[in-house]
């Protein structure tokens, strides 16, 4: 059948490369935090969202809830138990996608696979985005269930001097990243933010969410009836 070593060696790279799509297909979670009842019942269309979004491509959905809460901080830093204890739980390798409460997913037919695997290097551990503000956010990022990972996100959780930084455990993990270049190298940094981490306001010139993009992250509102307002005028622009 193969007349060459190259055609042969060919063909085992794709298989090698279709098996592991295979195989990520089937371990992909989607991870979000949402703690109280108003909370979550102000942001249910973001939520169910990205649990519809999770059902058409057979993916895991986990929502975080008070289980988790650790009340000697503020919310989102409970976060990281969530994390750890979803990792804890979950194969060595599996993808997790951590997404946080206010963001609607607004083209459910792009695929993990498709659209974020691509962009993120197997020799990577983390997938993360400089957003729109110029700034490097966590409120949708790619990891890989890895020591490193379980690591970091546990050293992320003893930044205790950070507790209530406006951005809470978003900039414990840039102090990581700024401080440590071996934690910078396992993670994948892009500018390309409107993939999977698109704003709806942002530096003059750069570019916001947009019809057929994956999702709209409500960065910025900090209301959360607001954010129920804008998501239903979207999903009426959508439907």
């Amino acid at each position: 059948m193969f007349t060459t070593w190259v055609e042969l060696q060919f063909f085992t790279d794709c298989w090698k490369g279709l098996r592991y799509l295979i195989c990520i297909s089937t371990m992909v979670t989607i991870l979000t935090l949402a703690i109280g009842n108003d909370f979550c019942r102000e942001l249910s269309d973001c939520l169910e969202s990205k649990r519809s979004y999770a059902l058409l491509h057979g993916y895991t959905y986990i929502q975080g809830g008070e289980a988790f809460w650790d009340r000697n901080r503020p919310i989102p830093w409970s976060k990281v138990p969530f994390v750890l204890s979803t990792l804890n739980n979950l194969e060595e390798g599996a993808l997790v996608w951590l997404s946080d409460a206010d963001v609607l997913i607004t083209n459910p037919k792009l695929t993990i696979e498709s659209h974020i695997l691509p962009h993120f290097p197997l020799n990577k551990d983390m997938l993360m985005c400089i957003d729109a503000c110029g700034h490097l956010n966590s409120g949708n990022l790619f990891f890989r269930n890895t020591p490193w990972i379980r690591d970091f996100w546990k050293r992320v959780g003893m930044q205790t001097e950070l507790l209530y930084h406006i951005w809470w455990e978003n900039a414990a993990i840039i102090k990581l990243l700024e401080m440590n270049p071996s934690d910078l190298a396992h993670v994948e940094i892009t500018s390309d933010h409107t993939r999977f981490n698109s704003y709806i306001q942002g530096l003059p010139g750069q570019p916001l969410w947009a019809r057929g993009q994956l999702l709209v992250h409500f960065a910025g509102v900090y209301t959360i009836k607001k954010i129920r307002e804008l998501a239903k005028s979207i999903i009426l622009k959508m439907n």
